[in-house]
């Protein structure tokens, strides 16, 4: 089902692109990243962004596809760089986690549960403080273990080599003859702006 899904996509795609510019497709086999010694493919992102609903992604499809398979990719690179570090220190994962994320997580006072209580109030919908003090909790340490999370994946791969090949797309713009242009016609980048004076 997630192969017919994903086929479907790429015909859509490619019949709605007809004056976007022609990128080179990577094949399903072809490495999008590397870290360390670990290769990722563009079927392995593909199998996990295929997971994450549509909901999670507007605008058009090519971005779609290509936003849900960095956030795969993304999440890929992340497991791999924890389980290596994991494996360097001589510990399971859990306790990496524990080690390195969980413990550093500062606890949820209740004074910022009622601080997030009272600056959303239409979120709460009208339930009391009491009602809400648990599920608050819980989300704003969940909200401080994904930022620990992050700093710690950036302090990973700044001490590994990890080159992302996942290209976004681009979309060929039509130069207008008359337009105002800066600079020699061959530049290696062009840089458009769109402006409305209105």
């Amino acid at each position: 089902m997630k192969q017919l899904l994903f086929c479907a996509a790429l015909v859509v795609l490619t019949a709605c692109s007809s004056a976007a510019e022609q990128a080179r497709r990577p094949a399903q086999n072809e490495v999008v990243a590397i870290v360390g010694s670990k290769s990722f493919t563009l079927a392995e992102v593909d199998d996990k962004a295929l997971e994450a609903p549509a909901s999670n992604f507007g605008g058009k499809l090519s971005q779609a596809l290509y936003d849900a398979r960095r956030l795969a990719l993304d999440e890929m690179i992340a497991s791999h760089l924890m389980d290596e570090a994991a494996r360097s220190e001589g510990v399971d994962r859990a306790t990496l986690v524990e080690k390195q994320i969980t413990s550093k997580v500062a606890p949820v006072t209740d004074a910022e549960i009622s601080a997030w209580y009272q600056a959303n109030q239409a979120r709460v919908q009208g339930r009391s403080l009491e009602e809400v003090r648990q599920p608050i909790r819980t989300f704003l340490t969940q909200e401080r273990m994904q930022a620990v999370r992050a700093r710690y994946i950036e302090e990973l791969r700044g001490k590994t080599m990890v080159r992302i090949m996942l290209e976004p797309p681009r979309q060929k713009v039509a130069m207008v003859s008359n337009s105002p242009v800066r600079g020699p016609a061959n530049a290696p980048v062009e840089i458009i702006e769109f402006s409305d004076f209105e």
